[in-house]
């Protein structure tokens, strides 16, 4: 009975932040590793961009070390709303770039229905105006795409750590180098939930199914997956860069 109550909270926080799962990855509670210095655990680094520290994992992209704003990898750093470039005090659909008063979208759009004034623009990524990467970092610092979320899913080892001060996961590439991701929860209104519960870092781009919704990599304890959340909910954000990009600066 224990279990199947622990189940049943985990699944209304879920819900709570994410309508849509993708690919959930299960684990058992031996895999949660115990770790009280925190701030002493290592972390991998490849180089710098921009002043900006990466490491290359072995996929596609090379991923920052930390969050926008954030000093250590174990920081949220600043929370953003989706395909917006700057935090604020308090994140509703009131209070979101792209909606009217009737919180109908005005960008991002491939709905009649949800459109202020049924308007549709069909497009599926932000834009680099609307990158929080690319306004706060530039010089080919980028949001990652829903697709680049699925190779750390898929293509990477997961194991969830509670620490004395932070709760996160290390994901390992393909060559054994890895990123840490917190628990830094998300921002509804003006408060911060589910911090050292739960991680949430948005894509750059826009659900499929749900215009209203953005890409996010979600990441509790029990699992990882990719869902999609309201787009006017604060989110920290991890930029990635391409090692052509990273060459380019290297040039200058």
């Amino acid at each position: 009975m224990k279990n199947f109550l622990t189940y049943i909270l985990v699944i209304v926080a879920v819900c709570f932040v994410a309508c849509e799962e993708d690919g959930i990855e299960s684990f058992e509670a031996s895999d949660i590793n115990k770790d009280n210095d925190i701030w002493n655990v290592p972390y991998d680094t490849s180089g710098t961009a921009s002043g900006h520290s990466y490491v290359d994992i072995g996929v596609s992209v090379l991923w920052s070390t930390c969050n926008i704003d954030a000093t250590h990898p174990l920081m949220p750093g600043s929370y953003f709303a989706w395909g917006e470039t700057s935090p604020k005090e308090s994140y509703t659909w009131e209070t979101y770039a792209y909606c009217d008063l009737k919180n109908m979208l005005t960008k991002y759009n491939y709905k009649l229905e949800s459109g202020s004034k049924y308007f549709v623009d069909s497009v599926y990524t932000l834009t680099p105006e609307d990158d929080a990467a690319v306004q706060n970092w530039g010089n080919g610092w980028r949001m990652p795409t829903k697709q680049e979320f699925e190779e750390l899913r898929n293509d990477c080892e997961w194991e969830w750590v509670n620490g004395a001060n932070a709760n996160y996961y290390k994901v390992t590439g393909p060559n054994g180098k890895s990123i840490l991701l917190p628990a830094c929860g998300c921002i509804k209104d003006t408060k911060r939930i589910m911090f050292m519960e739960n991680g949430c870092l948005w894509s750059s781009s826009v659900s499929v199914k749900i215009p209203e919704h953005g890409y996010e990599l979600t990441q509790y304890a029990t699992g990882f997956w990719i869902g999609s959340a309201d787009r006017f909910y604060g989110e920290p954000i991890r930029p990635v860069i391409s090692p052509q990009d990273v060459n380019k600066t290297s040039q200058h």
